[in-house]
């Protein structure tokens, strides 16, 4: 975001409802942060707990409730009830999302009976009246399938309910609402309902795909609607491995100057951002934001103490396969957090690692992490419900405080829960290509009680790579343990500002640092002796654009930088580099990070299209096969 100027040139100017909302955003902000909890027993400061995925069993199916004032109630949309919900972690230990539904909600036949709650999110206005926004589909028949240029509409249903009484369910809007991701009411009383429009006769083709984003609003509790004029939309190009669908599935909050902020799902190669002074009435042009992405929706949650979170899939998609398409840059879903009303951020750690990342993927359907929804709790834990198909939609709860770590450390004792491994191999059909695990756990030659990471390539498969996120770093270090067995064909470290499939080349090639390792020893200024642990650290900083390499705590050179990032580093990657068989490979132990500097800075307008076009021209002709 381009240092979030209170005016973008060409906004309109604010109205009067502008200031209001400026005073009840801060007013909301201040209150929300007085009512931090310190966090739970057991979690100390200095290492707070990592990511707990919740599992939902058959008849259990998570629901936030957007309380007034901005907090959340958790419940069972299946079977509303004022009990705590409760759902287990992988390990079977149990967990209860606190506030559950208020009493005078779940027990009243008017509310039960109106099905307002059974829904993933609903509203809960001041005057306790329960909003509940869906899609609903409705056939059309062909003579108006080819008049409308749509093939059926998916139209938008409101349902209000208090404990007394609840009004029929009716149609909002009349269309083809493809993408709908949330809504919300601002502190001020306007509904707000973004969402992804296919447009009349387009095509899931360039320039622009066939969605568009609109917004309607109400400001008399969902009784009327308005239609902003509106109509977002971002670019897309042949060859993109996917669905060309455009501007879409968009997430909002408002932020503390009184505007709102959008961020839309493209195909675009980031998600791209808008502006509204008033409301949500007007939007400025849709333009690239700092956040890389692959397709898919973000959400955007105002914490208790005043942060903004983002959650998305920091992550780029693989290429096509000859010219098929190939399903990916879903296997990881990412959180960042800004202070500072999104001028500078931190995180861009993996919250949700796909657990079925190694496995074949589904031959049909939806996969992978993505869109999330995110609540806080009473505890100030964050919670996140991302993911699809089958076992992949879960709860992810959340320390605050894990998210701006400065530290982090892996010694593979967990086995490769943190570790993205696999490859992609053989023919692509139907978005589907077969995936192995590349990779091997092995017992340390010196201490065979411990583990590393056997990277090599015994067979006709791709190399070995291993993947690892670490907390954002704009200046830091990471220090790893590497050993070269005899007969190696050598190996890569790089260093990436988001995630790449462990087997796609345009990890190595858009890295921002890459250190290669030559088959006789040879790294930087120095040759490792084979068959030894050795220390490899690498010092940067994004300013100067500078990366030293030490080895054994000694000066070894430096590697240039290739790839600029707006952001920081949070990958690195570790890859043999054979092209033949090679059964030695490299061996990678314990590896530790420290970001010295965790803020991604501050960037301007003129910064963000400048790294957008230098995108288009460096990556999105790689979508496209060679003649």
């Amino acid at each position: 975001m381009p240092g979030l100027p209170l005016r973008h040139r060409g906004d309109p100017a604010p109205g009067t409802g502008s200031g209001r909302l400026v005073r009840l955003v801060r007013a909301w902000s201040c209150r929300l942060a007085l009512t931090v909890s310190a966090l739970p027993c057991g979690l100390a400061a200095a290492e707070p707990a990592p990511p707990r995925m919740l599992l939902q069993g058959s008849g259990e199916s998570l629901a936030f409730l957007r309380l007034p004032g901005g907090s959340f109630a958790f419940y069972n949309r299946l079977r509303p009830e004022a009990t705590p919900f409760t759902l287990r972690d992988r390990a079977g230990v149990p967990v209860s999302l606190l506030p559950s539904l208020p009493a005078d909600l779940a027990g009243s036949p008017v509310i039960r009976e109106s099905r307002a709650l059974e829904n993933t999110q609903v509203i809960l206005t001041p005057d306790r009246r329960l909003i509940s926004i869906q899609v609903r589909g409705e056939s059309l028949d062909p003579a108006t399938v080819k008049l409308v240029g749509l093939p059926r509409y998916l139209d938008l249903w409101m349902t209000s309910a208090t404990p007394a009484l609840a009004a029929p369910s009716r149609r909002i809007w009349r269309g083809y609402n493809g993408s709908q991701m949330e809504y919300q009411q601002l502190p001020d009383g306007r509904l707000l309902v973004p969402f992804g429009s296919m447009q009349p006769h387009a095509r899931a083709a360039p320039p622009t795909g066939r969605h568009a984003t609109v917004v309607l609003y109400s400001d008399d509790a969902g009784q009327t609607w308005q239609e902003s004029p509106a109509r977002l939309i971002s670019p897309c190009y042949d060859g993109f491995n996917g669905s060309n669908e455009g501007a879409c599935e968009p997430s909002l909050e408002a932020l503390a100057d009184g505007r709102l902020w959008m961020l839309l799902r493209t195909q675009a190669g980031f998600l791209y951002e808008t502006f509204s002074v008033d409301r949500g009435q007007t939007w400025t042009a849709a333009t690239a934001s700092r956040f890389s992405t692959s397709t898919g929706p973000s959400n955007l949650l105002r914490l208790p103490n005043g942060w903004l979170l983002l959650a998305w899939n920091n992550c780029e998609l693989p290429l096509r396969h000859a010219g098929q398409g190939v399903y990916g840059g879903r296997d990881a879903l990412h959180v960042a957090v800004t202070a500072d009303e999104g001028r500078t951020w931190r995180g861009f750690r993996e919250v949700y690692l796909d657990h079925r990342r190694n496995d074949n993927p589904a031959r049909s359907g939806d996969r992978g992490t993505a869109y999330p929804l995110g609540a806080y709790t009473k505890e100030g834990s964050i919670v996140i419900l991302a993911g699809q198909g089958q076992g992949g939609r879960n709860p992810i709860l959340i320390d605050p405080d894990w998210i701006v770590a400065r530290t982090a450390r892996t010694d593979f004792s967990d086995g490769l829960e943190q570790w993205s491994v696999y490859k992609h191999h053989g023919p692509a059909k139907g978005w589907w290509r077969a995936r192995a695990v590349g990779g091997l756990l092995v017992p340390d030659p010196s201490q065979p009680a411990a583990r590393c990471l056997q990277l090599r390539r015994v067979d006709d498969l791709p190399a070995d790579v291993g993947v690892w996120n670490f907390p954002n770093a704009w200046k830091g270090s990471l220090t790893a343990r590497v050993r070269l067995p005899r007969g190696t064909a050598g190996g890569l470290v790089c260093l990436n500002d988001r995630f790449f499939d462990p087997s796609e080349s345009l990890g190595q090639d858009l890295a921002q640092f890459r250190l290669p390792i030559n088959a006789d020893g040879r790294v930087g200024t120095v040759t490792l002796a084979p068959e030894q642990w050795h220390e490899l650290t690498l010092t940067w900083d994004l300013t100067a654009g500078t990366c030293a390499l030490a080895v054994d705590g000694q000066p070894a050179g430096s590697v240039p930088l290739g790839y600029e990032t707006l952001n920081g580093l949070s990958y690195v990657r570790f890859a043999s580099t054979a092209t033949a068989r090679d059964p030695a490979g490299l061996l990678v132990g314990a590896v530790r990070v420290e970001a010295t500097d965790p803020f991604a800075p501050a960037r301007t307008a003129a910064e963000l299209r400048a790294h957008e076009q230098r995108y288009v021209a460096r990556v999105v002709p790689r979508w496209r096969p060679p003649p």
